[in-house]
């Protein structure tokens, strides 16, 4: 798919980067009904998201079908300071969606406080890849 858009590799970084700022908006709209796991679930997602458009960005290719944070932070020229910011985010993909991967249902094991240092995180990481992207632009 990307070997036929290269042209218009901007359009489609836009639309990673567009994705990622939706679904980091829906993780503040969900913090405020108190849908914590639901908030980090989107955390984690929009990171992906911004992570991927980065990818693209260095690499012109289709970014890896992976939904590591760490992965990706790895395969990018992220700083290795990131990792430590969503060490806590990329656990969330699987715990905070299947009720079989640990011992309680899921969106009982995560609060508030949870959930605003994951926006935090998630929020830090996509200013800074934001950054990456208009480099050199």
């Amino acid at each position: 798919m990307y070997d036929m858009v290269l042209n218009h590799l901007d359009e489609v970084i836009g639309r990673w980067v567009r994705q990622a700022e939706h679904d980091l908006e829906n993780a503040r709209k969900n913090l405020d009904i108190e849908a914590y796991d639901v908030s980090l679930i989107l955390c984690q997602q929009a990171v992906e998201k911004i992570l991927k458009a980065l990818y693209i960005k260095e690499r012109q290719e289709e970014p890896p079908r992976t939904h590591s944070l760490r992965k990706l932070i790895e395969l990018t020229d992220m700083p290795d300071n990131a990792l430590n910011l969503v060490a806590e985010l990329d656990s969330y993909y699987l715990v905070l969606r299947y009720p079989d991967v640990g011992d309680i249902v899921p969106y009982e094991n995560v609060d508030k406080e949870d959930a605003e240092d994951g926006i935090g995180k998630a929020e830090q990481i996509v200013e800074s890849v934001k950054s990456k992207l208009h480099e050199g632009n």
